[in-house]
């Protein structure tokens, strides 16, 4: 009975700390954020890059890409994946500047498969 008391509690901590290292994953979290979106709605970053994203909506993908910034990519070269990150984050702040031509200049920097291709783990690639 006393194994059991402590097996089940044991458990869930371990349990609980893979649900949580996930939530803290700020690469992991912007795409949730801005390149994922229920089924029959549009992605963010696609809301973004045609133009039609709120103004909240801007600084909350801006807010997701600035934590990517600090992160260390899974694999690859560290500055090219900074150097990346930069890139959208600058385009973002353009977007939300409302500076002409900046939802292009987004739509450029938001280049999925030049990102996942150099970093983005094996494991994870589909």
């Amino acid at each position: 009975m006393k194994l059991t008391k402590l097996i089940i509690p044991s458990a869930l901590i371990v349990a609980a700390s893979f649900v949580f290292a996930a939530e803290e994953n700020p690469i992991k979290k912007a795409m949730q954020i801005a390149h994922k979106a229920p089924q029959g709605e549009k992605k963010l970053c696609e809301k973004i890059a045609g133009g039609t994203a709120s103004e909240a909506e801007v600084k909350t993908t801006l807010d997701a890409y600035k934590a990517i910034g600090d992160t260390k990519p899974p694999r690859g070269d560290e500055a090219a994946f900074k150097q990346k990150v930069a890139k959208l984050i600058g385009a973002t702040e353009d977007v939300l500047a409302k500076k002409e031509g900046a939802a292009a200049g987004y739509k450029t920097a938001v280049d999925c498969k030049a990102c996942h291709s150099e970093h983005k783990p094996e494991s994870n690639k589909k």
